[in-house]
Parts: C-alpha cells; sequence; structure tokens
C-alpha cells in the first residue's frame, strides 16, 4: 500500500490537533479544578453531579428558611415573655389592692398602673418583626390586630376586637418537617377563660381591674382570672420554645445533608491536580514529538534525494 506525502502530512496535523485538544481540555481542568468540564466526559458522573447539586441547593434553602423562622420565632417569644412580665406585674398589684389598709390615693396609684400595663399590653400584642408584619395577625399582616374602641365616645370605656384572622404560615425546614410560624392573637389574647366562666380577652381583665380599683370595689376573683391570662400566655410561649429546639435540631441534620452531598460532589467533580499536572507533562511532550515529526515529515520528498 502506498502512502503518499499529502496522506502523511494530513496524518501529522490530525495528530497534532488531537494532542493540542488533550492539552487543550487538561489546561481547562487545571483552571478550574474540576475533572468534568461538559457532560460528556463522564456521562455518569454528571448526572450524579446533577443529583447532588438539587440535594445541597434544597437542603441550603431548607436551612435559610430555617433562619428566617427562628428569626421570627425569637421575635414573637420576646413579646410573650414582655406580656407575662405585664401580667405577673399586675397580678402583684392584684394582691396588694386586697389590703385594707390601703387609702383612695393608693387604690388611685394602682389603678394609674393598672391603665400603664394595659396600654403596655396592647402595644406588645401589636407588635412588628424585622419586616414590619405585625407578629399576632395571621395571615392579615399588615394590619394591627388590636383594636381598641372607646364605646360609647368620651365614655372612658373601651371595646377591645380582634381585627386579624385564624391564619398561621407554616414553613418548610426540612424534606417533610414544617414548623408553625406566628401565633394568631384570636387565640393568644382574647379567648382567656375566666373564673365567672367563659371566656374574656386579657385587656378587659386589665381594663375591668383599674375600674375596680378606681372605684374602690376590687374584686377577689382578678387573681384567679390573671393566673388563666399567665396559664394562656405561658401555653403559646411553650409552644415557641419546642419550635425553636426543633428548628435547632432539624438545622444540625441540614448541615449534615449538606456536607455529606458536597464531599461526595468534590469526590466525582474535583480535580486530582497531581495527576493533571503529570498528564499534562506528557501531552506537552507528546505535542512537540508530534510537530517535530510534522516538520520532518514536510521535508520528506524524492527531489531532496534527486
Amino acid at each position: 500500500m502506498r502512502i503518499s506525502t499529502l496522506q502523511m502530512q494530513t496524518r501529522a496535523v490530525a495528530s497534532m490537533l488531537d494532542r493540542q485538544s488533550e492539552l487543550s481540555q487538561t489546561q481547562q481542568q487545571l483552571a478550574t479544578g474540576k475533572r468534568i468540564l461538559v457532560p460528556s466526559d463522564d456521562v455518569l458522573g454528571s448526572t450524579q453531579i446533577l443529583a447532588l447539586n438539587k440535594v445541597v441547593e434544597t437542603h441550603v434553602q431548607f436551612s435559610e428558611n430555617s433562619n428566617v423562622v427562628e428569626e421570627r420565632l425569637v421575635q414573637e417569644e420576646s413579646s410573650l415573655a414582655q406580656s407575662i412580665n405585664v401580667l405577673q406585674r399586675a397580678k402583684e398589684v392584684a394582691i396588694q389592692s386586697q389590703s385594707s389598709i390601703l387609702t383612695v390615693a393608693d387604690r388611685a396609684n394602682l389603678a394609674f398602673e393598672i391603665r400603664e400595663l394595659l396600654a403596655e399590653s396592647i402595644t406588645i400584642a401589636n407588635s412588628v418583626d424585622s419586616n414590619g408584619e405585625f407578629i399576632f395577625a395571621g395571615f392579615n399582616v399588615d394590619t394591627a390586630p388590636i383594636l381598641a374602641t372607646e364605646v360609647p365616645a368620651g365614655s372612658g370605656l373601651f371595646d377591645y376586637t380582634y381585627t386579624g384572622d385564624l391564619g398561621q404560615r407554616n414553613v418548610q425546614i426540612g424534606q417533610t418537617r414544617f414548623i408553625p410560624v406566628g401565633d394568631p392573637g384570636q387565640g393568644v389574647f382574647m379567648d382567656i377563660p375566666e373564673s365567672g366562666g367563659g371566656t374574656q380577652n386579657i385587656f378587659e381583665t386589665l381594663e375591668q381591674f383599674a375600674i375596680a380599683l378606681e372605684t374602690g370595689a376590687p374584686s377577689a376573683n382578678i387573681a384567679a382570672d390573671l393566673d388563666f391570662a399567665l396559664e394562656q400566655l405561658s401555653g403559646f410561649r411553650s409552644q415557641v420554645g419546642s419550635r425553636l429546639n426543633a428548628i435547632d435540631s432539624h438545622r444540625e441534620l441540614n448541615n449534615d445533608i449538606i456536607f455529606q452531598g458536597q464531599k461526595t460532589l468534590s469526590s466525582i467533580e474535583d480535580l486530582d491536580f497531581a495527576e493533571a499536572v503529570s498528564r499534562l507533562n506528557i501531552q506537552l511532550v507528546a505535542l512537540e514529538a508530534s510537530q517535530q515529526s510534522f516538520i520532518r515529515i514536510q521535508n520528506l520528498s524524492l527531489f531532496n534525494f534527486l
């Protein structure tokens, strides 16, 4: 079989191009630190990488959700703690008000303090989070949940209504784990059992206590009513604490999954630099040999020997 000069040159050029392509790929691998540059480099590995990236991204999002939920719950827990402190002080006043040595002026001073505690309670119930959303308004986060309306006007008596709704957001922090965020104020502040039966909101309880002090007829049941309110708030605070604990536990799980996913990704797609550098040197030698061969082939001609 005869091989023409053109065929030899064509084969030499093809060989040089192959060596250059291999060298270029190795250089790109070293520049990126990645073994797989395109799916065709490793079809199975590329499929695994796509699946692992999805897992990692999903759990990173779960971790970010956990941080958002935790911040909101910490703010709710703080508001509930403040409300409990207000009611505990009101209960101390209730016990103090039963003393027979109190003067009219003493009771008036206590009534003034209770009205201040009432105002503080409303402010706490209308607390907002870092995004300016009302914590205890359910889904109706743009409207203050507790509205105090003087009825009739000028009477000094107020009607306290809940203007939020009963919605409660559930945020996903794990593959099958959702955490409730925010407790509607209807259950927290409004539907409080009272000693006489039925329910009464915290604000009415405090207002009636202030009126009783102002009129000199404090009720012996006020301490019991405040205990009901304290129990209600403490129950919600415990629930919030449980959710925060659940977030901490699930955050560790998410972090473990993210770590293991990234570790596996690294084993599949990361480049072995020592091997790549060694391969690069070999490819450089091969390319140089191919180039030298081409030069010599170009000079091969029968006329050179005539």
